[in-house]
């Protein structure tokens, strides 16, 4: 089937991570470990492109997480990531059409791009194996994380 005919309009542009930090006291760890990890997702106010028929935003997700032995023991490893993903899409979109793409497609697609970077990153700084974060049912952690702002 030709993929082209479901393109979606929001197009990817980069992304770049500007917060990293792993804090590692596991000595031997390859299974029985635990992964606690915590999410959340911003999105910016357009930003300028070079495009004049273009318009562009980013993507925000934090992630912060702790990787531990099971055993009761203090041994784990502590990240921290923050990553943002750059998207455009055609002016003639409206901008709240915009704005739901960013929070759904762009969020998603970042996340992607950060579960990558983490596997990488982590398999340098453990002894063994690497931090494998869990896919994310997106949607429904907007909509946890919506209702949590709305009662604030």
């Amino acid at each position: 089937m030709d993929s082209k005919q479901f393109e979606a309009d929001i197009q990817y542009l980069g992304s770049f991570l500007t917060e990293c930090s792993f804090n590692n006291n596991i000595i031997d760890a390859v299974s029985q470990c635990e992964l606690t990890h915590q999410l959340s997702v911003s999105i910016s106010e357009q930003v300028p492109i070079d495009d004049p028929s273009k318009k562009a935003a980013y993507v925000r997700l934090i992630l912060d997480g702790v990787y531990s032995l099971q055993d009761g023991s203090e041994a784990s490893c502590k990240y921290h990531m923050v990553i943002h993903g750059k998207f455009m899409i055609d002016k003639s979109v409206p901008d709240e059409d915009f704005e739901a793409k960013l929070w759904f497609n762009g969020s998603a697609a970042v996340y992607g791009i950060a579960r990558s970077k983490m596997e990488v990153m982590s398999s340098m700084v453990l002894n063994h194996g690497k931090i494998e974060l869990p896919m994310v049912n997106m949607y429904e952690l907007l909509k946890a994380q919506f209702e949590k702002e709305n009662k604030s």
